[in-house]
């Protein structure tokens, strides 16, 4: 159960946008072609890459994570923190060495993102913990930093393909200021520094409807219509959670856009989706066993 237990601690459901941004881009780049050995090495070491985020941002979350009553794999004892830390060590590890066996460019991309994983974390600096540098390390690690880790891609840099980070950038954006909107009282009860701390809700997701439609602006300037429909979907499901202000409405319009990407993910390349739902069946059975819960749910 160890092993089930860190492998589901890394939130596979959470590296959906992950997954889905780096395989858009690789239909953008290689354009009907299946990933060859090095994509899927690359995609790989994002993953443990980005699980290791995860291992490091609960471990140091451990108090805000008790007050929004999030379900902790700390907090129930099912893994300790030297097992975290660990985890975390060895993620890296495998990761960037992977990343550099592909080419040094790679590699150092990884580096960055490493770099900003343990800052966004970690003191002193606690980049989560800071409305601006909280957002634009998020963005950067999750929407920028994807798409550079293909070694052909500074090629298309010259061309419309400067638009696909600057999109992915902003539609994470948008994203990262919806999901911390639920957290806001435990964040402000923990003495986190956060946007939804410091500004009403409805100003937050005014920022956050700006991003989504300059993120539309960039996906019609590299002709990209599939992407400018998710942002012109999710700029619709904004503004109605704008009015309404649930906080059920609010998850929905921040999952949505997640889903169309995989859905536009999986419309390149089908396979995906099997993979997706097996991930979706894996994770439901894990929590309802080990937890007793129903995860992950729509609402």
């Amino acid at each position: 159960m160890k092993a089930l237990d860190l492998i589901f601690a890394a939130r596979p459901m959470l590296h959906l946008p992950v997954w889905s941004i780096f395989l858009i881009t690789h239909e953008y780049i290689y354009p009907n072609q299946k990933p060859g050995r090095e994509s899927l090495i690359i995609l790989a070491a994002l993953s443990i890459n980005i699980a290791g985020t995860y291992y490091l941002n609960q471990i140091y979350d451990y108090e805000s994570d008790l007050i929004n009553k999030k379900l902790g794999f700390l907090q129930s004892g099912k893994i300790t923190r030297r097992e975290m830390f660990i985890a975390y060590f060895m993620s890296l590890a495998i990761s960037t060495a992977a990343a550099f066996a592909v080419n040094v460019e790679t590699g150092l991309v990884f580096l960055l993102i490493s770099v900003l994983g343990h800052l966004y974390s970690c003191p002193p600096m606690r980049l989560k913990d800071r409305p601006f540098w909280g957002l634009f390390s998020n963005s950067i690690a999750y929407g920028l930093m994807i798409p550079l880790t293909f070694p052909d891609f500074p090629q298309l840099l010259k061309g419309k393909g400067v638009y696909l980070p600057v999109y992915f950038f902003l539609a994470v954006s948008a994203a990262y200021l919806l999901t911390i909107i639920p957290d806001r009282e435990g964040d402000i009860k923990s003495g986190k520094i956060t946007f939804a701390a410091i500004l009403p809700v409805f100003y937050v997701m005014l920022i956050a409807m700006l991003m989504l439609y300059l993120s539309l602006m960039s996906a019609l300037r590299m002709d990209h219509y599939l992407l400018a429909v998710i942002s012109a979907v999710s700029i619709v499901l904004f503004l109605i959670a704008m009015v309404h202000r649930k906080s059920q409405i609010i998850l929905a319009a921040c999952k949505t856009p997640i889903l169309l990407t995989s859905l536009l993910a999986g419309y390149y390349y089908p396979e995906y989706l099997i993979f997706l739902l097996a991930i979706v069946i894996l994770t439901r059975l894990y929590y309802y066993k080990r937890f007793g819960i129903t995860y992950p749910k729509l609402n």
